[in-house]
């Protein structure tokens, strides 16, 4: 299991001017470099902007290329692969802790107008744009005859991948022939001006001082920083080119991910998802005033889908199999075959940027378990919506709790329909122990049910009482900024908080730093923190001993800053494998592999 968060940044600029002027890339890099002072970290494989840092985790700037030299920006940082929920929460405590540190830390230059970089760890922002937190399960993507299905589905799509790629390679071929001119006549220009001659008479100052900012921008690959260069109405030709090429591959992907994997799971998670909003959702402030428990939910349109490629916004995302296919050249046919595993990776959207360990803790432990009863086939107890989707939006704005929705076992709020779930997978735990006759192996599942029964227990004494706050607060997100936004004054004496007082509420209350709302509750609290801080300052440099991450973790502490003979960096790494240049070429290192295993291949 694991989570991926993608954060806000907003600069404050140096001369309290209403922008900065600071670019999405530049604001990246800023982070970055400060984040790798302290942690060892090598490039992917596929170069660009992500790197892989010594303790498992990954960094990567989320924002689309035409964007990166706009304001703003998300920064993601994803968690190393584990195996326990107390390895996964304290992972992202870990992670946040190193993005605040970040951005007290990061460098600028005098040039760049920036005063203060203040990171936000939320779902959606002022302007409505959602982002936020995914989370990612190892499960059967089939069973049985399903399994077969779905197997000689990925097998047509394989055929299929290599039809697309043959197909769009003469506009690939197009792309890099454009590139390579535009590259060439920028770099005479830029030689021509620096020897002090004149271009063309049509050629202004602006275009000359835009010829120069594009060299040598350390926070992007060539090849991205040259697409970007063309003329908009190439870049839009060829997108649009290739994306209808690719269009017959995207609707097989549908087909496959809305009526054949993980066909199971989704029947029985989610209930579990649309309604925990009541219990584990961050709260979110819209522009018209109103609450919602969850700024991830206002834009979830469907169950299952890409995420992303026509605007959608599903529960169950399976967009990153669009990526292995698509995104990695003629190496993505190679890798298809991975789709071909019964265990692959579940990604959820509907999860919210939770800060609050408790509601971390409940919200990974109850899927965990959730999904333990179905493989288990032990899943006739659990509710069932009838139309989930209607469900999440009503449950969303319920904030008093009350409102109920259909379900295979009659009308339901969102609190009953999570203590139905409770109950089932504490039945399921004690049934397990019972049958191994030993309860020692499932502390993790006792501390889940526990967590999660003190997280419905708070909601519930709220739900009999709205006064009834207090040991819910910087335990229960939503219930804290709800709380917070309750104590907002206007500037008369009985007058009410304006809907700027109460939205910059809404936002400091994700603000990683010693000003943020929530952080300044929780340091007069800390008996609410459920992990030691030994425990977040070993996960900040390395992942957990058995996961999969250790040894990817001990690779780059090894070869991080290297470089190789052909002058290029000695390592360059992915989630599952790595590149390692030696004086006879390339080795490639697959990791969990023993050392004894023939496994790793040599390249020339």
């Amino acid at each position: 299991m694991g989570m991926e968060t993608e954060f806000a940044t907003v600069v404050e600029p140096r001369d309290g001017s209403l922008s900065s002027g600071v670019k999405a890339r530049e604001v990246y890099a800023g982070l970055r470099d400060a984040i790798c002072r302290h942690l060892p970290a090598v490039e992917g494989l596929d170069g660009g902007d992500r790197r892989f840092l010594a303790n498992g985790s990954a960094i990567n700037l989320e924002t689309h290329l035409a964007f990166r030299d706009g304001p703003g920006g998300l920064f993601e940082m994803a968690t190393p692969e584990v195996y326990r929920p107390s390895d996964l929460v304290a992972c992202q405590r870990a992670i946040d802790e190193i993005m605040r540190d970040a951005s007290n830390e990061a460098r600028w230059s005098d040039d760049q107008n920036v005063g203060r970089l203040r990171v936000l760890k939320n779902s959606c922002d002022a302007a409505g744009h959602l982002y936020g937190c995914q989370e990612n399960y190892e499960t059967d993507v089939a069973s049985g005859i399903g399994l077969l299905v779905y197997r000689l589905a990925i097998c047509f799509v394989w055929a299929l991948q290599i039809v697309c790629v043959l197909m769009s390679f003469p506009i690939v071929v197009a792309i890099v022939f454009a590139s390579l001119i535009q590259h060439s006549v920028r770099q005479a220009r830029s030689i021509v001006y620096r020897r002090g001659g004149r271009f063309d008479t049509q050629l202004n100052t602006t275009d000359q001082d835009n010829d120069l900012q594009w060299h040598d921008h350390p926070d992007t690959s060539d090849s991205e920083e040259t697409f970007v260069a063309l003329p908009s109405w190439f870049q839009w030709l060829s997108i649009a080119c290739l994306r209808m090429l690719h269009l017959p591959l995207v609707l097989s992907l549908r087909v496959i991910g809305t009526h054949i994997a993980f066909r199971t799971q989704r029947r029985h998670l989610t209930g579990l998802l649309v309604s925990r909003v009541a219990i584990m959702g961050t709260g979110h402030l819209d522009h018209d005033g109103r609450f919602f428990l969850s700024g991830k939910a206002l834009g979830i349109d469907r169950v299952a889908d890409m995420g992303g490629f026509n605007g959608e916004r599903p529960i169950f995302v399976y967009g990153h199999w669009l990526s292995k296919l698509c995104g990695r050249s003629w190496r993505s046919i190679a890798e298809t075959r991975h789709l071909l595993k019964r265990r692959q990776r579940l990604q959820i959207g509907l999860s919210d940027s939770n800060l609050s360990d408790l509601a971390q803790w409940a919200k990974v432990g109850s899927v965990a378990l959730v999904l333990d009863m179905i493989e288990a086939k032990q899943t006739k107890e659990l509710p069932r919506l009838r139309r989930p989707i209607r469900a999440l939006h009503v449950f969303n704005r319920d904030w008093n709790l009350l409102r109920r929705v259909p379900t295979s076992h009659g009308e339901m709020t969102s609190l009953e329909m999570q203590t139905h779930y409770y109950r089932a997978a504490a039945k399921f735990v004690r049934e397990q122990q019972q049958q191994s006759r030993q309860t020692s192996g499932w502390d993790e599942a006792d501390r889940a049910l526990q967590h999660w029964a003190e997280s419905i227990r708070l909601v519930r004494q709220f739900r009999k009482d709205g006064n009834q706050t207090a040991q819910g607060l910087g335990r229960i997100d939503w219930l804290g900024k709800r709380w917070m936004l309750d104590q907002a004054a206007g500037e008369m004496p009985g007058e009410n908080a304006s809907w700027v007082t109460r939205k910059k509420i809404d936002l400091r209350y994700h603000e990683l730093s010693e000003e943020g709302y929530f952080a300044r509750f929780i340091a007069d609290h800390r008996e609410h923190e459920l992990v030691d801080e030994d425990d977040i300052e070993m996960r900040r440099r390395n992942a957990p001993a058995d996961s999969p991450a250790a040894q990817r973790g001990w690779m780059i502490r090894e070869f991080a800053g290297d470089v190789s003979v052909a002058g290029g960096p000695t390592m360059r790494t992915d989630w599952d494998r790595a590149l390692v240049g030696h004086e006879q070429g390339v080795r490639t290192v697959i990791y969990g592999q023993r050392e004894s295993e023939p496994r790793a291949d040599k390249r020339s």
